[in-house]
C-alpha cells in the first residue's frame, strides 16, 4: 500500500509541475496557483477512484498474473529438469550406440576381411586348377599334333619309298618280294 501512495504522489507532483508550467503565464499569486491547485485535486480524485473501484480487481488480476507466472515458472523448471534428464538418458544411449556401431564396424570388417581372405584362396586354387587343366590340354594338343604330324610325315615317306621303290625296283624284284611275303604270311599262320 506504501509503495501505491508514493506512485500517487509522484504522479500528483509530476501533474502540478505540467499544471504549472503550462498556465503561470501573465498571472500572479492565488490566480497562478488557483488552475494548479484545481488540476491537483482533479487528479487526486481520479486517481483516488481508480485505485479505490479498479485497484481491488487490478490487484486480483496482478496477484493472478504472480501466481500463473510463478506456476509456469514451475513448471518449466519441472520442464527443464525432465529434459535434462532426457538429454542425459539420450546422451549416454548416444555413447552406447556410438561404441556398439564401433564394434559392429569392427566386426564387419574382420568379417569382410576374412571373406576376401576365403575369396582370394578360392580364386588361387581355382587359378591353379584352371593352369593344371591348361597344362592337360596343351599336352593333350601337343600329343594330338605329334600324331597327326608323324602320321603325315609316315604318309609322306610312305609315299616316297613307293615312289622310290617303284623306280628302282625291277619285274622280278617285285615278283621275288611278294613271293617271300607270302611264304612269311604261311608260315606265321601255321604256327598259330
Amino acid at each position: 500500500m506504501k509503495r501505491s501512495a508514493i506512485i500517487v504522489f509522484g504522479l500528483v507532483l509530476l501533474g502540478l509541475g505540467t499544471a504549472w508550467a503550462g498556465g503561470a503565464e501573465g498571472k500572479s499569486g492565488w490566480d497562478a496557483w488557483k488552475t494548479v491547485v484545481y488540476h491537483a485535486i482533479n487528479l487526486a480524485i481520479l486517481l483516488w477512484l481508480i485505485v479505490k473501484f479498479a485497484g481491488p480487481n487490478v490487484k486480483a488480476a496482478l496477484k493472478g498474473r504472480a501466481q500463473r507466472v510463478g506456476q509456469e515458472i514451475e513448471e518449466a523448471a519441472a520442464l527443464h529438469s525432465e529434459a535434462k534428464s532426457m538429454l542425459d538418458e539420450y546422451r549416454d544411449k548416444l555413447a552406447g550406440f556410438e561404441a556398439q556401431a564401433t564394434t559392429l564396424l569392427d566386426d564387419y570388417r574382420a568379417m569382410g576381411e576374412a571373406e576376401r581372405d576365403r575369396i582370394i584362396v578360392d580364386a588361387n586354387a581355382e587359378a591353379e586348377r584352371i593352369r593344371q587343366e591348361a597344362q592337360r590340354v596343351a599336352a593333350n594338343e601337343v600329343n594330338r599334333a605329334k600324331e597327326k604330324l608323324e602320321a603325315e610325315i609316315i604318309d609322306q615317306a610312305i609315299d616316297k619309298a613307293e615312289m622310290i621303290i617303284e623306280n628302282q625296283l625291277s619285274e622280278e624284284d617285285h615278283h621275288r618280294l611278294v613271293t617271300e611275303y607270302f611264304g612269311q604270311l604261311e608260315t606265321s599262320v601255321r604256327a598259330e
